[in-house]
Formats: C-alpha cells, sequence, structure tokens
C-alpha cells in the first residue's frame, strides 16, 4: 500500500467534492463508507478528517451525519493537521455531537 498515493487520492476526492457540488454528495458517501470500515488505515482516517473539515467550510450545514463516525475515530488521530481538523469540526459542530 503506497500512502503517498492514497493520501492523494483522497485529497483529490476532496477537492472534487468542493468544487462540483453535484458530485459532493457521492464523494461524502465513499468518505462515510472509507472510514466505516474496520480495516482502514490511520492515514486513511487522518486524511478523510482533513479533507472532511474542507467540505464542512465550501458546505456548512450538510453532512453531518458522518460527524458521529469520525468521532468514533478520535483518538486515531496523531497526525496534528488531523487533529486541528478534528478540533475544528468539533467546534463547529459540538452541539449537535
Amino acid at each position: 500500500m503506497d500512502i503517498t498515493l492514497a493520501r492523494a487520492a483522497i485529497s483529490a476526492m476532496g477537492r472534487i467534492a468542493i468544487k462540483l457540488e453535484d458530485a459532493s454528495e457521492r464523494c461524502v458517501l465513499c468518505f462515510h463508507e472509507l472510514i466505516r470500515t474496520k480495516v482502514a488505515a490511520q492515514f486513511v482516517i487522518e486524511e478523510t478528517v482533513i479533507v472532511i473539515r474542507d467540505i464542512f467550510r465550501q458546505y456548512p450545514d450538510r453532512y453531518e451525519s458522518i460527524i458521529k463516525d469520525l468521532c468514533s475515530h478520535l483518538k486515531q488521530l496523531d497526525n496534528a493537521d488531523a487533529r486541528s481538523a478534528m478540533v475544528w469540526i468539533i467546534g463547529e459542530y459540538g452541539q449537535r455531537i
């Protein structure tokens, strides 16, 4: 498994979701499925959290169903960018968690 390639693929999907509103729902569903799998590697979870933060910034008050699953991986976040993204998500959507 190529970690750099996987991170780049997740990031590219996030950019697609942000730029193409019609594709955003499908991308978020893919991210949701990705983090719900029990075999998702830590770096996949971390990159997904970062991308989801950016999607939430672009489309506030949408796709909130993924927050619960993101929170279930909170202890796995070692990457500083992923932790800061999760802190932002909790700060913005804490009342809904």
